[in-house]
């Protein structure tokens, strides 16, 4: 099994340096010196995936194109060809689940994500796919002509979901726009205001069946704007709720609260999105999560700058225990969305990494789009403070 050391300390400063990217003070440390594992080997070749000179073979065909750690630990991993394979020995072995149709990529670290412990909502180039046990079983959204990715939706109580919000990628509507259903993909249409005429990459997500939220129209070059604002009853109207800046793509449901990266930290609302908060003390300018273990108490977070932080007290004390793992694929060369500097969008944007957290182990999982799939063994987490 391939192994990899974690970036020195040296490394991340030169990073730092020429992508202009300042240090700012991180989490109270529990970093180690280990190495990341590639756990790839395996189901490229139970799967038969292509593996052949990423030069030449299509990123969307190779490898992996997406990764999601459930809350017992197992790890799902989706190839665009040949679906999606688990492994409930942390990468060892590897079998075939969900269903045939279940095939595509997902081109955002959120559209594969949890929102209740026993609830996953996958978003693909392709086809919409809800469980509502942990992957055991499937509903396929009828996603008409449009192919929708990056979306939010709410299940709460639906299932299928009756309401989703996302952008159009492939076909009749491409072009970055959004759309909507609140049928259950029986019918879909453009988002109404704002978000027809947006082609930006603008954050959104679905408090429940009928509640909408999305960020401030990215800056120029599409930076993120500060900003959340709330539409209810599907109206046409949006209020302002928030000058929170929002980072990630959409937010992370667990129960009735609503979590979302944002420049400020991990914000947080208990109330349907009418008021927000920073969760516990603050972890600045992420970009990937929350992804929770086992409970609501547990959250993992990662920034390009900072790298992996992880609470076991719901944020009340942060340890950084690794910084960013730079996995030697195709795409970290040349110029991605972590060398870029904070004034490009593309940095913010996170769409073609994968990340995920065994909390009971504590072991750290990474892929980047068309690339491996990685492990890091973490020491076990310091007592909260």
């Amino acid at each position: 099994m391939k192994t990899v050391s974690t970036i020195s300390t040296g490394v991340i400063s030169l990073l730092l340096s020429v992508t202009g990217m300042q240090a700012a003070e991180p989490p109270a440390t529990a970093e180690q010196k280990t190495e990341w594992q590639n756990i790839s080997a395996e189901i490229c070749q139970t799967a038969g995936l292509d593996t052949g000179d990423p030069k030449k073979v299509p990123v969307y065909m190779r490898n992996h194109q997406g990764l999601l750690v459930l809350p017992n630990g197992d790890v799902v991993i989706l190839n665009n060809q040949k679906g999606m394979y688990r492994s409930t020995d942390q990468g060892a072995t590897w079998t075939k689940c969900g269903e045939d149709w279940m095939k595509g990529c997902a081109q955002s670290s959120m559209s594969l994500k949890m929102y209740y412990p026993d609830r996953i909502g996958l978003t693909l180039d392709g086809p919409i796919a809800v469980s509502s046990d942990l992957g055991k079983s499937w509903v396929k959204v009828n996603r008409s002509k449009q192919t929708v990715f990056a979306a939010d939706m709410d299940l709460s109580v639906n299932m299928p979901p009756k309401t989703i919000l996302g952008f159009v990628h492939h076909g009749d509507l491409a072009g970055g726009m959004f759309v909507q259903t609140s049928d259950g993909g029986a019918t879909w249409d453009w988002a109404a205001p704002v978000l027809k005429e947006t082609k930006g990459w603008l954050r959104t997500g679905v408090v429940n069946a009928s509640t909408l939220l999305r960020g401030t129209e990215p800056g120029k070059g599409g930076v993120p704007a500060p900003g959340i604002h709330l539409r209810t009853d599907l109206g046409q109207n949006w209020t302002q709720v928030s000058d929170y800046t929002l980072h990630g793509t959409s937010p992370v449901h667990y129960g009735s609260n609503l979590y979302w990266a944002a420049k400020e930290g991990i914000v947080v609302s208990r109330d349907g999105g009418k008021t927000w908060s920073v969760c516990g003390s603050a972890v600045a300018n992420i970009v990937f999560g929350p992804y929770f273990g086992k409970s609501e108490q547990e959250i993992m977070v990662v920034s390009f700058k900072d790298g992996y932080s992880l609470t076991r007290d719901g944020g009340r004390s942060w340890s950084h225990v690794a910084p960013f793992f730079a996995a030697p694929d195709r795409w970290g060369e040349p110029t991605n969305e972590r060398t870029c500097t904070p004034n490009d969008g593309r940095h913010w944007r996170g769409a073609l990494w994968y990340f995920g957290w065994d909390s009971e182990k504590n072991i750290l999982y990474e892929s980047l789009f068309g690339g491996d799939a990685w492990k890091l063994q973490l020491s076990p987490m310091p007592p909260a403070r």
